[in-house]
């Protein structure tokens, strides 16, 4: 049976056997095994399969993770969960809101909150959420919200 033949032979069981698996392992064997099987079919010697095999295998372990990330269309930003999520929703003030302590309302939750700006919010009116900080909701009026935005914009 020629070189070339075990070669691409080889890859396909290990192709099937990524199918089988989880994570992107066998793939880059395979690849490294079809390579090496056009090695075998120019004729080179099994010292330079075995290199082209191993080189092939290699760089792609190496780069897997770009190369399948483009593919694939991995997504730059992370998904915001938890209280990340809450940074810029509105919410209505429960109780008086100053620099210490306060209460709002978010997605129909009571939070504790401080007033970021320093000033006293009142009872029922809109705020959005600035930031958290601990188990705590830093809110703003709207316009320092928008404020922040402009100037989180500048940043970048």
């Amino acid at each position: 049976m020629p070189a070339w033949l075990i070669w691409l032979v080889l890859g396909l069981a290990l192709a099937i056997l990524e199918i089988m698996t989880p994570g992107f392992v066998f793939i880059c064997f395979t690849f490294g095994c079809f390579v090496a099987a056009i090695v075998a079919a120019l004729d080179f010697s099994f010292s330079w399969q075995i290199g082209i095999f191993a080189g092939t295998t290699f760089v792609l372990f190496v780069s897997a993770r770009q190369i399948f990330g483009k593919l694939f269309g991995a997504k730059k930003t992370p998904t915001l969960t938890n209280v990340e999520r809450l940074v810029g929703l509105p919410a209505i003030t429960l109780e008086e809101v100053d620099d210490q302590r306060g209460q709002v309302k978010v997605e129909g939750e009571a939070w504790s909150a401080r007033s970021g700006s320093g000033e006293k919010l009142p009872i029922g009116i809109k705020v959005r959420v600035l930031r958290v900080d601990g188990n705590k909701l830093v809110v703003g009026p709207e316009e320092l919200y928008r404020l922040n935005i402009v100037r989180n914009q500048a940043k970048v």
